[in-house]
């Protein structure tokens, strides 16, 4: 089953970091832009930014999603994909996934994966249902003293 990533945080993040690089931009070329009478390089420039950002924000839109099937789960970023087997999980924080709706999970060899919800949380639930070796924190924590939940 194919789950967008939630298309409001996807925009917002999106948008902040559009306004840090145009911030970099202008700081960049701040000579090329103060000058009174513009010419086609500035226009180039501001166009070259702008077409720029709509393809970026298409592709986060139309190439971020979640693929979850029966024995791992795929999360589909550009054309990079990424397998996480329900085996391999072990524990998975349920704090965070509520309060910041960021499925934080741990493998068994230690490693802590973040992934940004779905929408409706999808994700969530089908970790929480198809991972069947979960432990609770107290035995994780003994497992792996050296990894910070």
């Amino acid at each position: 089953m194919k789950v967008p990533v939630d298309r409001r945080r996807t925009i917002l993040i999106f948008i902040i970091m559009d306004l840090l690089f145009a911030a970099a931009l202008f700081l960049s070329c701040m000579n090329l832009f103060l000058f009174q009478k513009w010419g086609v390089l500035q226009i180039l420039i501001i166009a070259l930014f702008v077409l720029t950002s709509v393809g970026m924000l298409l592709l986060a839109l139309l190439r971020n999603f979640y693929v979850i099937e029966s024995k791992y789960l795929v999360q589909v970023r550009a054309w990079k994909e990424a397998y996480f087997h329900y085996n391999d999980v072990v524990y998975i924080d349920k704090e965070q996934a509520e309060k910041k709706r960021t499925l934080a999970f741990y493998t068994n060899k230690g490693h802590v994966k973040y992934l940004p919800f779905d929408r409706k949380g999808e994700i969530y639930k089908a970790m929480l249902k198809r991972c069947n070796n979960l432990i609770d924190k107290e035995t994780f924590k003994k497992r792996h003293p050296d990894v910070k939940i």
